[in-house]
């Protein structure tokens, strides 16, 4: 055994060895195991905690770098601590205070930060702000996020005044939902709410800072050229909507674009098209490359005497650092921008650029400085895609080599083409499927044939005629480059719509548990960034990822945190609602996570040997369970001879004597959702949401308290 031990150990050395170049690209890997340990934990560690474990891993692997497997494992746990510290840092560098309950229609004035157009309105974040019912010395709410339902002519860096209903920022609608308070804690936002009566632009009266001046401008010619390019197409006979889907390709603001066209686009397979990312930058690249090397080389006293070719890659980076600006730099952005630079970086210093290695590099600077963006979809798919898609190709290369210089029939270039617009949907799609059921319980079928025909049309007519609208911006021409883009996003709604029509277009899923995602995750990068054989073991854990989805059981029950909706499972297996007049954002997700879409049957319509109603209330039996849902206090001592469990949308202070639990609503509100889980011969499993977020800064409300 001991023998059989050490033979293992050298096979293990000998492995790390001969993959000492890939060790590199497990760096990103490492730094984000320990930023997601920081957000997987329960409680707010102390900000010594990760310093001190840098520290003390650090000087182990230097003390013990002779044993190399003691000292990989060593350098490994530092960069592991390194993320969690970089996380707790951010933490805590963004901390503001928090609303603790819901207002009136309350009086604030402040500046406006952020302005995003909706289908039903406008979206402003304010900061720098007024609140006039707050007491004197109270800390003030540093951002706040307002709908209004009509639109005003309103611009970053103007003060507006107004009257708003404030509310605390939402918690998850139930566990391991969707966590928006978190998000909004990373962003400041303390409030969020709606307008109540037209608002008022009101003069300015603080200087800005250099940078805010800088950062405000920017806001505005973001907020200038979507409206021009909004306006160009939609008064231009362009059919409606269409403006709004190319100001997302260029500026990013998705906002005014119809739901049911964004839904058209994610079933069809496009809802990358909508995000800038290593496509449109690529393409932006590609095409500015091709044109300024083009025309240098048209004057032959510049292209013989001068590397033209590096001149072209400092113009593309220009213009694709331009792009990264104007889009607002999301996630996504950053890392193609970034991705995109180093490959162009490598034409100006006579180097070649390794594409892993640039993916390395983004993805580890985008973690430095924004760790919680490891926790969001965009940083989840984006970089999904892309290690897909690199190690595929790299895996593959050799192979569409051959094939590509194979003849010199005519027809090759073009067969070459189309081979790679479906090759590569179809690595992306199958790199990213499990994160896109995980985030959106949902899979589009079609994605592949949605590509095809969709791909092309941006490549050689939507981005071209962008980029010719910015050519003739300066002398105000651009309508017409922003037209002809408009009349080529038509034809890829079309497709949109059409591919997304298509019967089984898609399949609504329920949710993957986190520990799922985060084998997989292991498991695909495993296969993606070593080279040997060894790779292979990644298989396995994708495997055992989809295992322990398959097995993973969902709660028999759900309460919403007001005591208004319950959920049951039905014989059939589908989540059965009380109602469908109360609390919708909630109905949506839960129904969303159950992999049922947007529909879900009433308790009316199940009714039978699970569950029975009477004008008291219901009773629900399941695995040898009987739980009770009140509707009246008449119902609750009949309820406690009977139940296991009592769940009342009152407070309840007494006692109940069958019932091991009564979840009432004290504790509704207190705690927030419940997921009920009824066992088999066992007991009763209750998680909350209170239970699944911890105790963390973003759930930490009560810091100012407003008035009812």
């Amino acid at each position: 055994m001991e023998k059989s031990g050490v033979r293992l150990g050298n096979s293990l050395i000998i492995t790390l060895v001969a993959e000492r170049t890939r060790w590199q690209l497990w760096l990103p890997v490492v730094l984000a195991a320990g930023i997601g340990a920081y957000f997987a934990l329960p409680v707010e560690p102390p900000r010594w905690i990760g310093p001190l474990a840098v520290l003390c891993c650090t000087m182990a692997g230097i003390v013990l770098r002779r044993k190399t497997l003691v000292a990989v494992a060593a350098a490994g746990l530092a960069l592991a601590a390194t993320g969690f510290t970089v996380a707790a840092e951010r933490s805590a560098s963004v901390a503001a205070p928090v609303l603790d309950r819901p207002t009136g229609p309350v009086q604030l004035a402040g500046r406006i930060a952020e302005v995003e157009p909706l289908e039903n309105g406008q979206r402003l974040t304010l900061d720098r702000l007024q609140l006039s019912w707050m007491n004197g010395g109270a800390p003030v709410l540093r951002r706040v996020r307002l709908h209004l339902p009509a639109e005003v002519d309103a611009r970053p860096g103007q003060r507006i005044a107004l009257h708003a209903v404030l509310m605390p920022p939402p918690p998850p609608a139930a566990p391991g939902a969707y966590d928006f308070s978190r998000q909004a804690w990373f962003k400041g936002l303390g409030a969020v709410g709606y307008a109540v009566g037209p608002p008022q632009i009101i003069p300015a009266e603080t200087a800005e800072t250099l940078v805010e001046t800088m950062r405000l401008k920017l806001a505005n010619l973001r907020h200038d050229l979507t409206g021009r390019i909004v306006g160009a197409i939609d008064g231009a006979g362009v059919p409606g909507g269409v403006g709004a889907v190319a100001a997302a390709l260029i500026t990013a603001e998705r906002g005014p674009l119809s739901p049911d066209l964004l839904q058209a686009y994610r079933d069809a397979g496009l809802a990358h098209i909508l995000v800038i990312a290593g496509m449109h930058m690529s393409m932006v690249a590609g095409l500015v490359f091709v044109a300024i090397r083009g025309g240098l080389a048209a004057i032959p006293a510049l292209a013989l005497r001068y590397p033209i070719k590096k001149w072209t890659a400092a113009g593309a980076l220009l213009i694709t650092f331009g792009y990264l600006v104007i889009s607002g730099a999301p996630v996504p952005t950053q890392r193609a921008f970034m991705m995109n630079g180093i490959i162009l970086l490598a034409v100006l210093i006579d180097r070649e650029a390794i594409s892993l290695r640039s993916i390395t590099w983004a993805a580890t600077v985008i973690l430095l400085l924004q760790p919680e963006a490891l926790m969001g979809a965009s940083f989840q798919l984006s970089f999904a895609a892309v290690y897909g898609l690199i190690s595929g190709y790299e895996a593959l290369g050799p192979h569409l080599a051959r094939w590509r210089s194979g003849g010199d029939g005519w027809w090759r270039m073009p067969a070459f083409y189309v081979a790679g617009i479906l090759l590569t949907t179809q690595i992306a799609g199958s790199a990213t499927a499990f994160y896109t059921i995980f985030h959106f319980n949902r899979y589009a079928t079609y994605s592949l044939l949605g590509n095809f025909l969709a791909v092309p049309v941006v490549g050689f007519w939507v981005m071209p005629a962008a980029l010719l609208a910015f050519c003739l911006l300066p002398f105000g021409l651009d309508g017409w480059g922003w037209q002809l883009m408009g009349w080529g996003i038509v034809f890829v709604n079309h497709i949109a719509l059409w591919v997304s029509a298509l019967p089984g277009a898609t399949v609504n899923l329920p949710s993957i548990p986190a520990l799922s995602l985060v084998v997989f995750t292991l498991g695909g990068l495993w296969l993606c960034l070593w080279k040997t054989r060894w790779r292979l073991w990644g298989l396995a854990a994708m495997a055992a990822a989809l295992i322990l989805y398959a097995i993973h059981q969902p709660p028999d029950m759900l309460v919403d945190a007001g005591g208004h909706l319950v959920a049951v499972r039905a014989a059939d297996g589908r989540l059965a609602l009380s109602q469908t007049r109360a609390a919708k954002s909630v109905r949506e997700a839960w129904t969303k996570q159950a992999g049922q879409g947007t529909e879900a049957p009433l308790w009316r319509e199940i009714e039978g040997d699970r569950l029975r109603c009477d004008a008291l209330g219901c009773v629900y039996r399941s695995r040898g369970h009987v739980v009770a849902l009140a509707r009246h206090a008449e119902a609750v001592e009949s309820d406690c001879r009977e139940a296991d469990l009592v769940v009342l949308p009152i407070p309840f202070g007494g006692t109940c004597p069958s019932a091991r639990t009564v979840i009432d609503a004290a504790r509704l509100a207190h705690h927030g959702t419940h997921a009920i889980w009824l066992r088999e011969g066992g007991g009763i499993r209750i998680q909350t949401v209170e239970d699944w977020q911890g105790d963390r800064p973003w759930t930490r409300h009560g810091v100012i308290d407003g008035e009812p």
